[in-house]
C-alpha cells in the first residue's frame, strides 16, 4: 500500500503556492537603492524634502506609489531622469502612466469659447447664479 502523504502531495501539487508563476520583476529602482544614492549624494529624503519647502516626509511618498512631481525632484538631485528610475511609471514618450500629473502642466485644459475664442472660467461657487437668469 502506497504512503498516504505521497498520494496528497501529488493531489495538492499544482495548487501549491509555489509553483505558481511569480509576476515579471520589475525594472524599478528599489526603494533602499534610492536612498543610498540619495545619502551618497551627501543628503537625505528629509533635507532634500525640506530643501525645497516641502513636509520632512514628502518625497518619500515617491518611493511607495506614483507622485510625478516627487519623483522629478528625486532624480533630478540624483542627475537622471524619473522615467530611468521608475520605468513601470512612465510610457515610452515619459510621460507619466499614473494620470495624476504635474498641476499646470496640461492637468486641466482650458475651455474656450468658439463664438469668440475667449478661455471660458467655470465658476467654483455652487450656488452660483447666471446674472442672465436674474434679469428674466
Amino acid at each position: 500500500m502506497q504512503d498516504i502523504s505521497v498520494y496528497i502531495g501529488d493531489m495538492y501539487k499544482n495548487k501549491s503556492p509555489l509553483n505558481t508563476s511569480k509576476k515579471p520583476a520589475s525594472k524599478d529602482w528599489h526603494r533602499a537603492d534610492i536612498i543610498a544614492a540619495v545619502r551618497k549624494s551627501g543628503t537625505n529624503l528629509q533635507q532634500l524634502s525640506r530643501d525645497h519647502g516641502l513636509g520632512r516626509t514628502t518625497l518619500s511618498n515617491a518611493l511607495y506609489g506614483p507622485c510625478p512631481r516627487y519623483e522629478r525632484l528625486i532624480a533630478e538631485h540624483l542627475g537622471t531622469t524619473a522615467q530611468d528610475i521608475w520605468p513601470s511609471r512612465y510610457h515610452e514618450d515619459g510621460t507619466s502612466k499614473s494620470g495624476r500629473g504635474e498641476r499646470g502642466i496640461g492637468r486641466y485644459k482650458t475651455k474656450i469659447n468658439k463664438a469668440n475664442s475667449t478661455p471660458v472660467k467655470k465658476s467654483r461657487n455652487v450656488y452660483h447664479i447666471n446674472n442672465e437668469e436674474l434679469a428674466s
